[in-house]
């Protein structure tokens, strides 16, 4: 997409007077959303070269736009404000290692991940506050101790109001001012529940009273088991409530197909036994570890045909995470199968790096035309470099 931008300078407290790209109208509601292009009025003698600090007011922006750093290369600091800004993940960051500050304020974040600033080896300013965290742990700084943290404010959430200030700064946190990072930390390991492990989301918590212990049990055990999932060479003893209730695909199998017909067993051939098995398990368990699953496009397609939402995001921010010139074809036409709006402009984006000239946005959706021009370039970059080898 296009950001239309106002250039001015702005006083950032602790980074000082910086060229700054100001965007007060945006609309970004989808994830993966990729800034293309910028477009507006630089200062006589500046350009997008000069830009220091990016600064998104007021504005609707639910996810952290990607390719910022193409546009901006020299960026120094990152603000966010009253934006509505649902998340933020170390992949958002990539590009942006050489901030000194972020800025994420007013917005609707409601878990930082341990790993998020992980080589941000110039970070120092940070605050997050007024927003709705509830999930974090101290591991989240540890990456950026070493950098001499000048100010963390994580005041006014829905677990913590809490910040730590440097005498030297002239910004006073809003909630309780601690002494030292280490005792934040502290107050974070104290106040805050431990985030969800990468490629998990927010929609897993939703169901976090219903998934204890117990249920664990009955996967491993099969007790009190009233259906089985029979595939090509295994049988799971499961359970249809717990199924159901996740599922609306399994609800209707268990209330309508089954009401004519009724049968303890419901087939599933021609799928692989261990992704049914790691499919299933999800069920009573809330986790997937990636290692489980080597099929992950198999996986996917499980959970969406069962339309298991939350597994489906689990899976998607896997399979993006894997994105290479190798696999995106594959990848966006998976995406566009399934109408998956994110993991489609995650591959395209690798796509559009092949090329000289952007592709047009339309061709997101057609993945057999994008595939020819793909094969087009490798012949076209083959022919050329045998054409320079003489």
């Amino acid at each position: 997409m296009e950001l239309v931008c106002k250039f001015n300078y702005c006083s950032w407290l602790g980074v000082g007077n910086k060229y700054t790209s100001i965007i007060d109208s945006c609309s970004i509601t989808e994830p993966n959303t990729i800034i293309q292009k910028t477009n507006g009025n630089h200062l006589n003698g500046k350009s997008d070269e000069d830009v220091e600090a990016i600064y998104f007011m007021n504005t609707t922006l639910n996810y952290f736009p990607q390719g910022l750093n193409k546009n901006f290369p020299n960026l120094k600091a990152v603000g966010i404000d009253i934006c509505g800004l649902k998340s933020i993940t170390r992949r958002d960051l990539d590009g942006l290692e050489n901030i000194q500050m972020l800025w994420c304020d007013n917005n609707k974040i409601t878990s930082l991940p341990d790993n998020l600033f992980e080589n941000m080896n110039k970070l120092i300013y940070i605050s997050f506050c007024f927003n709705d965290l509830q999930f974090m742990s101290p591991e989240l700084l540890k990456p950026i101790l070493k950098n001499g943290l000048k100010f963390v404010d994580f005041s006014r959430n829905r677990s913590i109001d809490a910040g730590f200030s440097d005498s030297n700064y002239a910004i006073k946190i809003s909630g309780k001012e601690v002494d030292s990072v280490a005792q934040l930390m502290a107050m974070i390991d104290d106040k805050c529940d431990k985030p969800m492990k990468d490629g998990q989301t927010q929609t897993s918590t939703q169901r976090k009273d219903l998934k204890i212990e117990g249920f664990k049990e009955l996967w491993t055990t099969g007790r009190f088991s009233d259906i089985t999932i029979v595939t090509d060479t295994e049988k799971f003893k499961v359970h249809k409530n717990i199924l159901a209730i996740q599922s609306s695909v399994f609800t209707s199998i268990f209330e309508d197909k089954m009401k004519d017909r009724p049968s303890d067993e419901i087939q599933m051939k021609n799928i692989n036994s261990d992704v049914v098995k790691i499919f299933l398990k999800f069920f009573y368990t809330d986790e997937v570890e990636k290692e489980e699953n080597s099929n992950l496009f198999e996986f996917f397609s499980l959970a969406a045909k069962f339309k298991v939402d939350n597994l489906m995001t689990i899976v998607e921010e896997m399979i993006t995470d894997d994105l290479n010139l190798n696999n995106t074809i594959e990848i966006l036409e998976l995406a566009c199968r399934f109408n998956c709006d994110g993991m489609k402009t995650s591959a395209f984006k690798v796509i559009q790096s092949i090329f000289d000239e952007p592709l047009k946005d339309e061709l997101m959706n057609q993945p057999e035309v994008v595939k020819e021009l793909v094969e087009a370039k490798k012949k076209f970059d083959f022919m050329m470099s045998k054409y320079k080898s003489f």
